[in-house]
């Protein structure tokens, strides 16, 4: 008992606030008793927007100030380069992108980032496209009887089926109510409500001795079993059947399995665009340029700015590393999981608003309308009331209500004379600042017009990270924002979404979730006129 309290007077010793801890727990045992955003937004009222808790016995500094959030993730992200120091005795979590350390996150980002370059996605649009118009066909029969569709089960489907036509070259059943997808229902079980989580981190808590000797992992382990052997079996097709000359042949795009696999087999091809070690990109040529595509997104989400980033020396882009079938299988599994979840979930609670927003719909409809069926790349990218519907929704439920980062050496903030040693947890609270009245009046109300260009002027810096910030944002997020687009226009184009009596007007999220998962969300659904 002496030792899971050992430091429980650390922050009261430093003069920082925070809730009290209990033996063994320290502060997660919260996380049993109130959803984390509810959690992030109650320690906010008592505590200001830096304070301490405690995962098991270890120290973790929460902080939801602007200012700090783009001095600790923009200027000095060389010093918070890495999400955790946690050993997860776990080769799919360990070697996944999202957990890489520093240089070999950066390699494997650069490997990575060449998916989702402007011409990647202009050419991988047509395969969205397909992917929509297959759930179109399965959502008429439905629209036709004014049947209640549950929002985040049908677009869960949706993402599963783009992931797998663009990240893997595959195509996969997921409509069939009478057999759902293995593919879907394994995704569900990766963040199905559940304690695993949390005895997780309880017992790394403990000490990364402990995690390594019970062999406790963050994952069940059935669906790990099941995305391997499915990953091993798309890479072994694709090697019998010579995929990638298939692509060249045809002018497919390189989807991402071929990016990984060319880069283990030292032939990686980064022609397209050169990248920088942050994943950033610089095009070579005209083709490739975005043309004012993204600029809206931009504006509002930001992008990665190394311009202060020490870390950043040269260019590694040349430089071939070592890529093991680990490294392939984990990008892969992390990129099935997360596709599945972030993007579904971001759908799913787009069209539930709209369904409660009958001005909103319409005025969304009527800016589809005024492109006269022209739904290209280029065009759904400079729709201004789309996009502020979709940033809006992000603030409103943002799939993370926070995101770590670890100091790799020791370093002091200056404005309140704390010194963070090396080692130490830092949790930036997206919870807290999306949701804060001083940044966003009235902030449990869904108002698309807050990010509309007229009025983007007012949005707070530092105060929207609905995909991270800095060098380590979300590699996928433009294609995630194309995705959304996508399916958003066609499917308004075509369906009325409206509320019934089984619509739940007060979602909350779930206890024990580190992503949001909201209870079912059923709205009705119709054809036009």
């Amino acid at each position: 008992m002496i030792y899971t309290t050992r430091n429980f007077n650390y922050w009261s010793s430093r003069g920082i606030p925070g809730p009290k801890p209990l033996p063994l727990l320290g502060n997660l045992f919260t996380n049993l008793l109130k959803p984390i955003p509810k959690v992030l937004l109650d320690n906010h009222k008592l505590y200001g927007k830096v304070y301490g808790t405690y995962m098991g016995s270890l120290p973790i500094l929460n902080i939801s100030d602007p200012q700090l959030v783009k001095q600790m993730n923009i200027r000095d992200f060389n010093v918070f380069i890495d999400r955790n120091d946690i050993d997860f005795v776990d080769p799919l979590q360990e070697r996944s992108l999202f957990n890489m350390k520093a240089n070999e996150w950066k390699n494997m980002r650069s490997i990575i980032s060449p998916t989702f370059s402007s011409s990647k996605m202009r050419s991988m649009h047509p395969i969205v496209v397909d992917c929509v118009q297959r759930l179109d066909r399965y959502m008429e029969p439905k629209a036709r009887n004014r049947e209640t569709i549950e929002t985040k089960k049908t677009m869960g489907c949706l993402t599963m089926d783009v992931i797998a036509a663009c990240a893997f070259g595959t195509q996969i059943d997921t409509y069939d109510d009478q057999k759902p997808s293995e593919f879907v229902l394994n995704a569900q079980k990766v963040f199905a409500v559940g304690l695993r989580p949390l005895l997780f981190l309880a017992i790394l808590s403990m000490g990364k001795r402990f995690l390594k000797l019970t062999g406790y992992k963050f994952t069940d382990p059935t669906v790990e079993k099941f995305f391997t052997q499915a990953i091993q079996s798309i890479i072994a097709k694709r090697k019998s059947s010579d995929v990638k000359q298939q692509q060249q042949q045809q002018q497919k795009p390189v989807d991402y399995l071929q990016l990984i696999l060319d880069a283990k087999d030292k032939c990686m091809d980064t022609n397209d665009e050169e990248l920088d070690v942050n994943g950033s990109s610089s095009t070579r040529s005209s083709s490739s340029s975005s043309n004012g595509v993204d600029d809206s997104s931009k504006e509002i989400y930001g992008q990665s700015d190394d311009t202060n980033d020490k870390t950043s020396n040269t260019n590694n882009n040349n430089k071939l590393i070592d890529i093991t079938d680990t490294d392939v299988l984990a990008s892969s599994y992390v990129f099935f999981v997360a596709g599945y979840e972030t993007t579904g979930s971001l759908l799913s609670l787009l069209f539930y608003r709209l369904a409660l927003d009958e001005d909103c719909q319409q005025k969304l409809f009527d800016e589809i309308r005024r492109l006269n069926g022209r739904y290209d790349y280029e065009t759904i990218g400079k729709m201004s009331y789309l996009e502020a519907c979709i940033a809006e929704t992000l603030r409103l439920y943002n799939p993370a209500a926070y995101f770590t980062r670890i100091a790799n050496q020791d370093y002091t903030i200056e404005s309140i004379g704390l010194k963070i040693p090396k080692g130490m947890n830092v949790s930036f609270d997206i919870e807290t600042l999306h949701h804060n009245p001083d940044y966003y009046p009235e902030p449990d109300c869904w108002k698309p017009d807050r990010f509309m260009p007229e009025n983007r002027d007012r949005l707070v810096p530092y105060t929207y990270m609905p995909f991270g910030l800095g060098p380590r944002n979300c590699v996928a997020m433009r294609f995630a924002l194309m995705e959304t687009k996508t399916a958003v226009v066609y499917l308004v184009n075509k369906y009325h979404f409206y509320r019934t009596p089984e619509t739940n007007l007060q979602p909350k999220p779930q206890i024990m979730q580190f992503l949001l998962n909201l209870k079912p969300l059923n709205i009705g659904i119709e054809l036009r006129n």
